[in-house]
């Protein structure tokens, strides 16, 4: 991408304009991209070793089928709780500073859940959640701190580094929990939390990143909970984080009960990641040169996603490398969904209003698929109804996608909810 466009048009995604950035030195710019590739990095880990070492932890802890469904049901309605506690945090205390609240907090959750019981692992995967909810809402916002008119690449940056994160917290948990056990297969992913720390604590207390307090928003807003086009984004984004973080926490146990090994699946789980981290950075390119596409990106990568599970439900063994290729596409569908929200808002406020309802909702709507495929797989004694589960949020997740893909892009209630 050659340049970045911040005035709005109807070929170019809108951009909010940009104060120009204050000129930092050479040190602050490195120290802040690392960073931020840092912290995007361990927005995932928490959440995808869990699902990775699912059958050891229950076994030796013993976890009931209301535990397990609560376990994996925590990362949705974390992320969901904390959307509304971020802004007035961020507001109170400036972005470096949250994000150094949060990293605390997830690493604090991290050390307390490999501790001792099923409770404080309940316990620490609240705190952990919570960081990653509060990160999550974050790293747009140090996006464009940091990056000014580079926003976008470091916006494409920080979501690749999600998924490399997420694929390598997969691929690697399970071997060490093999050798050496759950508690090591969750703990080492407390190192690198601990790396992003002492990035991020220098650049929090560096005179360099204060920044002016954000403009007082208008007395009168629009409701954006009377829009059906924010609403058919925020279902569109709760159906499609409904998938993949049911994927993220069962897509190893699916793969294993389907008679692949423990490596093996946590390796087709990681490539199925990888895939998507290469799918995300296409489709990011793709819909911040043309809002056109935008429609198109989210209607091909659910159906990608669909095929997937449609696959694995028929004929897992047939071509399970196809198989996890085409989940990792499906589960690449949040590029199109973020880069819907700046298409469809004007001006920063009605930005962030929508982002933080389509996250907010969305993930309380997400919270329904890990329980609910944990229910039924332990109810039916077989992964086809949850895969079926799958499919069917896949179908109305492809109708929400079709509704918010028609022109013209505006939150305006000419038809209303």
């Amino acid at each position: 991408m050659s340049s970045f466009t911040v005035s709005a048009s109807e070929q170019t995604l809108p951009i909010p304009t940009v104060v120009k950035p204050l000129v930092r030195p050479i040190w602050w710019q490195v120290l802040a991209v690392a960073a931020l590739a840092l912290a995007a990095f361990n927005a995932r880990t928490a959440v995808t070793a869990v699902g990775a070492a699912l059958p050891e932890i229950r076994t030796t802890l013993g976890l009931s089928t209301t535990a397990v469904a609560l376990l994996t049901a925590l990362p949705c309605l974390c992320i969901a709780a904390t959307t509304l506690l971020v802004p007035p945090l961020r507001r109170r205390s400036g972005t470096q500073t949250s994000v150094v609240v949060f990293l605390g907090i997830l690493l604090a959750g991290q050390a307390v859940r490999i501790t001792h019981g099923q409770w404080l692992l309940l316990a620490g995967t609240i705190l952990a959640c919570c960081a990653i909810g509060g990160l999550q809402v974050l790293l747009p916002a140090v996006c464009r701190q940091i990056g000014g008119l580079h926003t976008a690449a470091l916006t494409t940056l920080s979501a690749s580094m999600i998924g490399a994160g997420a694929a390598t917290a997969t691929a690697i948990t399970p071997w060490l929990t093999t050798i050496r056990g759950w508690r090591t297969g969750l703990g080492i992913w407390i190192l690198p939390v601990a790396a992003a720390l002492f990035l991020w604590i220098p650049l929090s207390l560096a005179r360099t990143t204060r920044a002016a307090s954000p403009p007082r928003a208008p007395r009168w807003r629009r409701s954006l909970l009377r829009s059906a086009r924010a609403w058919y984004l925020t279902l569109f984004m709760g159906l499609q984080s409904l998938q993949a973080l049911s994927l993220l926490s069962w897509q190893p146990v699916l793969l294993r009960a389907t008679g692949a090994s423990a490596v093996h699946a946590g390796a087709l789980s990681a490539g199925s990641l990888v895939v998507s981290i290469v799918a995300s950075v296409v489709i990011t390119a793709s819909c911040y040169r043309s809002t056109t596409r935008i429609g198109m990106w989210m209607v091909l990568t659910t159906c990608s996603g669909g095929l997937g599970l449609l696959g694995l439900l028929i004929a897992a063994t047939a071509a399970p490398f196809l198989w996890a290729a085409l989940l990792g596409v499906g589960m690449a569908a949040l590029a199109p969904a973020l880069a819907a929200i700046p298409a469809h808002a004007t001006g920063d406020d009605e930005t962030t209003r929508l982002s933080a309802m389509a996250q907010g909702y969305g993930y309380l709507l997400a919270a329904v698929g890990p329980a609910l495929i944990g229910t039924l797989r332990d109810i039916t004694g077989t992964v086809d109804w949850a895969l079926a589960a799958l499919l069917f949020f896949c179908l109305l997740q492809l109708v929400f996608a079709a509704l918010a893909a028609r022109r013209p892009y505006s939150l305006d209630a000419t038809t209303t909810v």
